[in-house]
């Protein structure tokens, strides 16, 4: 097999992060697609690096849900599914919610102005149609309101989900990228979530907790229903080398 040329390590603490943050952009990137095969000693060689830190890095992501093991050895992506799809949204609105209600009783004005501010710096990327900015500030409010919230347990249930929602939203984001029509739905469900955003900013400006917490379990679950149409039942992929970016 080729060395990766367009394998750059970044400078990280730890050899198998590095290698766990290349495979994710290639997953994002649609280099790696679901039910694909993957083998440790194929990506040691294809990125000039021992097998060691390539298998602790798709231990982890196997961790994460990502990879599944095989019993013959190496692992596959995981397959889209649209029950697993609404399935994890369903766990990730009953936690985001709790996120909301709890962030709600600790919302000053400087914290609302705050999620005002990457609310609106999200609404600048959708008119310029920079869709990856619009996605990381989207994505950003979430965040920034379960930091809010201050609830160190809800961060970390949340975080072994994330993986697996970032798994699904940049199916979306990347069927979106260059398809006029996909893209003109993918910005107009932006739109309609922004308006979620700023209900829910509401909410939390005169700490109604339970409004908040309502509004969050409704807007996550409806973000599951957007999803849906980029989900494709994806049928295990034969082959076990990594695929060329081509």
């Amino acid at each position: 097999m080729k060395a990766d040329k367009n394998a750059h390590l970044p400078a990280r603490s730890h050899l198998f992060e590095q290698i766990h943050g290349i495979l994710w952009e290639k997953i994002r990137g649609g280099e790696i697609v679901p039910g694909q095969r993957l083998k440790d000693i194929d990506w040691a060689r294809r990125l000039k690096v021992s097998r060691t830190p390539v298998r602790e890095a798709m231990r982890k992501m196997q961790q994460e849900g990502v990879l599944v093991p095989l019993a013959q050895g190496g692992y596959e992506v995981r397959s889209t599914s649209r029950v697993d799809l609404i399935e994890l949204y369903r766990c990730r609105a009953a936690l985001e919610a709790l996120g909301a209600e709890e962030a709600a009783a600790r919302c000053s004005e400087r914290e609302a102005a705050g999620l005002e501010a990457i609310i609106d710096r999200c609404d600048e990327a959708i008119e310029r149609g920079d869709l990856d900015a619009a996605f990381q500030y989207n994505s950003g409010f979430h965040g920034a309101l379960l930091e809010l919230g201050g609830n160190r347990h809800l961060a970390g249930l949340l975080e072994t989900l994330q993986r697996l929602v970032l798994f699904y939203r940049t199916a979306l984001l990347r069927m979106s990228r260059h398809d006029a029509r996909n893209r003109s739905l993918y910005i107009q469900r932006l739109r309609i979530k922004q308006e979620h955003h700023r209900k829910i900013l509401a909410a939390l400006r005169t700490r109604n907790a339970a409004r908040a917490a309502q509004l969050m379990q409704e807007h996550v679950r409806e973000t599951a229903e957007d999803l849906l149409p980029a989900v494709t039942e994806s049928p295990p992929v034969s082959d076990e080398q990594p695929r060329s970016a081509a």
